[in-house]
């Protein structure tokens, strides 16, 4: 998922993610038409490549062979391939997938405020 470097300049807005996350978890508890699912989506793959580039970063910091280092590659990796996957054409099936990059983004965004702590 690769992003212009201009927009790595743009700071995470923590709350805004946090409440596109909260809005994304509770389609599930609706009946969600695949046009709300398909806004949710495109909403969660543009905070997705906005919080990569960061974890990546952090990343690559790890002591490499490192068995951390590793995993926190592979579950990138992940998140980075589930992003750039399109919408799924039925209802159920995209649903699922909505509530995959939801935590998906929910663990970039607690990784980044974490990172931001002093």
């Amino acid at each position: 998922m690769n992003r212009p470097d201009a927009t790595l300049d743009v700071p995470i807005a923590p709350d805004t993610v946090g409440e596109t996350i909260r809005r994304a978890l509770q389609l599930g508890t609706g009946r969600p038409d695949l046009r709300e699912l398909s806004a949710m989506h495109c909403a969660l793959r543009a905070h997705i490549s906005h919080l990569l580039p960061a974890a990546r970063t952090s990343a690559a910091r790890l002591p490499q062979g490192a068995v951390t280092a590793h995993e926190l590659k592979a579950r990138l990796d992940g998140i980075e391939q589930r992003a750039g996957q399109q919408l799924q054409p039925n209802t159920f099936d995209a649903h699922v997938q909505i509530g995959h990059l939801a935590r998906d983004c929910q663990y970039l965004l607690a990784r980044h405020t974490a990172a931001a702590r002093p």
